[in-house]
């Protein structure tokens, strides 16, 4: 009974101390405005399955487009995906793309 209580008090002290979080200086998700600015500046890949942004750190973002292969007629309920092209992105705190590697090109007709 005499452990239980010390265990008690301890978690209560380490919850009083435990850091708060502030979610007003969250960083901004620039996730929609990145996926519009790959698109327009690569076009639009003609079997696109999805556009993933990533957010790692100081604006850094990598980008994958992911598209579907051509059906081969081996499965009839899955569809099969690559990844098209990936891009390593530098950020502006508003959102515009500065760097990319490799550089944006334009793939594909929009």
């Amino acid at each position: 009974m005499h452990r239980n209580l010390m265990l008690e008090e301890i978690m209560a002290k380490a919850d009083q101390t435990a850091p708060q979080q502030d979610n007003s200086v969250a960083e901004s998700d620039h996730t929609e405005q990145i996926k519009s600015q790959i698109l327009e500046k690569t076009g639009r890949p003609p079997r696109l399955h999805r556009v993933e942004v990533c957010r790692h750190h100081n604006g850094n973002y990598r980008v994958n487009m992911w598209e579907q292969l051509e059906p081969t007629g081996d499965s009839a309920f899955s569809a099969a995906v690559k990844i098209g092209s990936s891009y390593y992105l530098k950020v502006s705190d508003s959102g515009e793309i500065l760097q990319s590697n490799p550089p944006l090109s334009k793939l594909h007709q929009a």
